[in-house]
């Protein structure tokens, strides 16, 4: 639970002010929390199909892989260009129609990876570790 704690902070504070530095501060838990989970050793067998099926879940996502290749990228001096595809990434800095976040100041950078806005690809990953971690509880709704 503690890496999770971690990648949320680093996340929300690089969704408020996105910086190259806060962008590798999330990268790598937002990787790297999937491995941690899926290698934790479960003496419960529902902890272990629900690891499992997280795994499963994040590969099928080409948000997730984006994630992957670009840590992978940021890591390793030549990653393998097979298992890593390299993504066109720029930096925009200041105020662009159609990728302002609420609450962006006007002089925000965005980092972009192949025309889309990081922080689009991160929240979707995001939102697969939060539903892992903090299952919606069937009282949270009303009938």
């Amino acid at each position: 639970m503690a890496m999770f704690r971690h990648l949320q902070n680093k996340w929300v504070s690089f969704y408020r002010n996105p910086t190259e530095e806060g962008l590798i501060d999330t990268l790598f838990p937002m990787n790297h929390l999937r491995e941690w989970i899926v290698r934790e050793e479960y003496s419960d067998e529902q902890a272990s199909i629900q690891a499992k099926n997280l795994d499963d879940q994040l590969w099928a996502m080409e948000e997730y892989k984006i994630v992957n290749s670009l840590c992978n990228h940021t890591k390793h001096y030549k990653p393998d260009l097979k298992r890593n595809p390299e993504y066109v990434t720029t930096e925009l800095k200041g105020a662009r129609a159609g990728l302002m976040k609420c609450g962006d100041p006007l002089d925000v950078t965005h980092f972009m990876v192949d025309g889309r806005d990081i922080r689009d690809i991160f929240i979707e990953v995001y939102r697969i570790y939060y539903a892992f971690f903090e299952p919606a509880d069937e009282n949270d709704y009303p009938a």
